[in-house]
């Protein structure tokens, strides 16, 4: 996803061209789905949101600067949305042995072609699944800025866009997530 075929996309949607629209959601859709989904953990809540980001984004395609990078603008809005449903919903972090009450979810994991013996694919998914719930297990202020930098690269300046945060405070949250998922990953103590 280059920042000059968001941006041509962006001109297109704008001059009315549907097929650009189509095209700029089919790029967007899913990264900014996983990412809801891993905040609010409900594929219902995410599947709306997801529709309620690309409506704010569309009403406010005018006053997108192309000179910026458009996933983090998209993720921006995401996020801030994931924010207010949280709020909302005043949502508990729960453990990680705990299913969602009500759910009837699987959670699902796509793995690529590796070339890797079947016990060593299952070994890396199940690594790959244990740290995607050790994320899940963090409080959201601090699951939300790993998945944003992590999983969708953004600097940490554009995090700090994103959620109307000070840069520093971005900081030390990274700095506090990696703590604590350092913490759980060497177990209690002995």
């Amino acid at each position: 996803m280059s920042g000059g075929e968001d941006a041509d996309l962006v001109r297109r949607c704008l001059s009315g061209d549907q097929r650009a629209c189509r095209d700029l959601v089919r790029r967007y859709e899913r990264p900014v789905y996983s990412v809801l989904m891993r905040v609010v953990r409900r594929a219902e809540d995410a599947e709306d949101l997801v529709q309620e980001t690309f409506v704010k984004v569309f009403r406010a395609l005018d006053r997108y600067d192309t000179e910026r990078p458009f996933s983090a603008w998209i993720f921006t809005i995401a996020s801030r949305l994931a924010i207010d449903h949280l709020r909302r919903r005043r949502v508990k972090t729960v453990s990680l042995e705990v299913s969602e009450p009500g759910s009837t979810e699987e959670r699902t994991m796509d793995i690529e072609d590796t070339g890797l013996k079947p016990d060593e694919v299952t070994s890396h998914a199940e690594e790959e699944s244990y740290a995607a719930n050790l994320i899940d297990s963090l409080p959201e202020h601090y699951r939300i800025v790993v998945l944003l930098r992590h999983q969708q690269d953004l600097s940490y300046e554009e995090i700090a866009e994103a959620l109307n945060l000070p840069l520093g405070t971005v900081k030390a949250r990274i700095h506090r997530a990696r703590a604590l998922l350092k913490d759980r990953l060497q177990g209690p103590p002995s």
